[in-house]
């Protein structure tokens, strides 16, 4: 068998994980953690991330009803006009478990002011509070009412996408299928940040970076979905996988990929698939950068380039 090809490291990246690596070597594994101290440690561990953000015009909380209690969202607009914006709905990334408004705050004013389009990021359901397939039915309910009560925020409801990172990904992908077989409403273009989209922990990427190395182990992986499903037989349910749903109809998609992220075939994957359904897709693959990157913006160039990318397709997917 032909050895692996030596792996390229973004110098920029280099020192973050390192210092990624020296945080999770000399703390208790997430398995020896309640949900509130693993979500209490990663607010510690993101916050660097989000020091020193870009001003927006204008940025606003409020609660929204939903089918499991009230939703928080909060409202990024670059530039208000007093006409109806196009806007993105985004969820934040965390396995299913960690995460709040405030995990992307720095990288979703970046995009906002890259793009030109409003942003609301939803604080949807967790697990294991909130087993699957609770958070796709809240993320859902959050869109719908989104949609319903544009005018209210300063949205048009002809131009509204949606999107996000990691999980977030994921469950953009989950909550546009559901609507679309449901009757709901639906998005116009969708924006997926490094997203989990299939269930093979043996693709090449999960093989070659699922180790401690490359910041996200497989260990993780596998630990995220046990608290996020009821049963691991539901790993294979399209709204878990989306490469295993009918993706026809779906609106067109943007991709970024992390180069050292073992979740990197699943985007390529699912780009195949949403191709392979007659769906327009575009990806952009980053080298050199692990799962995560477009957080780190203050300190790789990479993060920044991938915002700047995701901006522009985001401004031409909601012309």
């Amino acid at each position: 068998m032909p050895a692996a090809e030596p792996v390229w490291i973004d110098p920029q990246m280099r020192p973050i994980l390192d210092a990624m690596i020296a945080r999770m070597t000399a703390r208790a594994p997430m398995t020896e953690v309640t949900p509130a101290e693993m979500r209490a440690r990663a607010a510690v561990d993101l916050a660097r991330w989000n020091e020193n953000p870009p001003a927006v015009s204008r940025i606003e909380d409020r609660t929204i009803p939903g089918p499991f209690g009230e939703t928080r969202i909060r409202l990024y607009d670059p530039s208000p006009t007093g006409k109806p914006r196009p806007a993105l709905i985004y969820f934040h990334g965390g396995g299913w478990v960690i995460g709040s408004l405030d995990t992307e705050d720095r990288s979703l004013r970046q995009l906002a002011l890259a793009s030109g389009v409003a942003i609301v990021s939803v604080d949807y359901c967790l697990a294991p509070e909130h087993k699957f397939p609770i958070p796709v039915e809240d993320c859902a309910a959050a869109f719908t009412w989104i949609a319903d009560h544009a005018a209210e925020l300063g949205l048009d409801p002809a131009r509204l996408a949606l999107g996000g990172g990691s999980a977030g990904a994921n469950l953009a992908m989950a909550t546009t299928l559901m609507l679309r077989d449901c009757g709901g409403p639906r998005p116009h273009f969708l924006l997926l940040f490094y997203g989990v989209f299939g269930d093979d922990p043996q693709s090449e990427s999960y093989r070659r970076f699922g180790g401690i190395d490359y910041g996200l182990p497989r260990e993780a992986m596998a630990f995220f979905y046990a608290q996020y499903l009821r049963d691991p037989a539901q790993r294979a349910d399209p709204l878990v996988a989306p490469v295993r749903a009918d993706l026809r109809g779906l609106p067109p998609a943007f991709l970024a990929v992390a180069g050292l992220d073992p979740l990197r075939d699943d985007s390529r994957l699912l780009a195949e698939r949403l191709c392979g359904a007659g769906v327009p897709v575009t990806v952009k693959e980053y080298p050199g950068v692990v799962h995560g990157f477009t957080l780190m913006g203050s300190a790789l160039d990479a993060a920044n380039q991938a915002l700047e990318d995701a901006g522009r397709a985001l401004a031409a997917g909601l012309k």
